[in-house]
């Protein structure tokens, strides 16, 4: 009556009474229609020419020409080695093998292969330049948890130290300055 095969790929066996569907397997779950396109991806083929903005919730290759901008903040975008693209780039991951010419923000990392052209600024946190890739521009690597400082605080690039704003405006230096400088507008973070 059943057949197991059939059953164990999830393939269910044709009805047995005309109108009534056979039970599905209990031991594999259909997935939800939302987990279905997580994994989705576009392509724009090499063929093809795009002027004009460009967003999404999938993930993008890039192996043609666009110009305007991209905007997928959740997503990774790919140029491959055919890619020509003139836009500004905003994405979760952004890999180049091919040419860029625009600003490139992405929220965790990007790569620049040795394939690529790129003339641009670079933000992200991570941030790869592979030996033999072209690159005229800025690198600014912001660590998350810099975002995440309070909106009075500041850092001191040159000592990696960290300060908030004093709230009595003529505060003293916890370095000990000298009476004839005048006081510091931020007091740096006390140690333990």
């Amino acid at each position: 009556m059943w057949n197991k095969r059939d059953e164990e790929l999830g393939r269910p066996m044709p009805p047995q009474q005309p109108g009534a569907a056979p039970p599905l397997p209990a031991s594999q779950p259909q997935p939800a229609v939302s987990d279905r396109y997580e994994t989705s991806s576009a392509a724009i083929g090499s063929s093809i020419k795009i002027v004009g903005d460009v967003s999404g919730d999938e993930d993008l290759t890039i192996l043609g020409k666009i110009e305007g901008k991209i905007l997928l903040p959740k997503h990774s975008v790919t140029i491959g080695q055919t890619g020509r693209v003139k836009a500004d780039i905003q994405a979760k991951f952004v890999s180049v093998a091919g040419e860029v010419h625009g600003n490139l923000v992405a929220a965790e990392q990007i790569v620049i292969r040795k394939t690529a052209t790129m003339l641009g600024n670079l933000t992200a946190p991570r941030v790869g330049l592979e030996d033999g890739c072209r690159f005229r521009g800025s690198v600014e690597m912001e660590a998350p948890a810099e975002k995440a400082r309070p909106a009075g605080a500041t850092v001191d690039r040159s000592s990696g130290t960290s300060s908030t704003s004093s709230g009595s405006g003529a505060g003293s230096s916890a370095a000990g300055s000298s009476p004839a400088a005048p006081a510091p507008k931020h007091e740096p973070l006390a140690r333990p």
